[in-house]
């Protein structure tokens, strides 16, 4: 059975299911935020030039899945790693925790700045 291993420890389970949580409810949320706003985008702000990178809502939501991609190959990693190393199943596991709450984050300035 495939993810058996980080399905069956719980600490692993809690992790990936609390990431895939976080980053459902940022997609929901960037979703309802951003429908009605059809001007660019402030995706960086400088505090010295001001900004300096536009764009649409394209890029929230690439940002959105290159970080589901990462969340997904870490995944794999650690089924994959879990009866070799577990300790390092579990560095993937909550570098993986900390991927999605830094998007989190970048997402929600994101947000907030349009």
């Amino acid at each position: 059975m495939i993810f058996f291993h980080v399905l069956k420890d719980k600490y692993l389970r809690v992790v990936f299911v609390l990431i895939f949580l976080i980053l459902f409810f940022l997609s929901l949320v960037s979703f309802v935020k951003l429908a009605d706003i059809s001007s660019p985008l402030i995706i960086h702000f400088d505090v010295y030039k001001g900004i300096d990178f536009f764009g649409g809502k394209t890029k929230i939501f690439g940002i959105l899945f290159s970080a589901f991609i990462m969340i997904l190959i870490n995944f794999f990693l650690a089924d994959f790693l879990y009866n070799r190393q577990r300790f390092l199943s579990y560095i993937f596991s909550f570098g993986s925790l900390a991927i999605s709450i830094l998007i989190l984050i970048a997402v929600s300035v994101i947000i907030s700045v349009n």
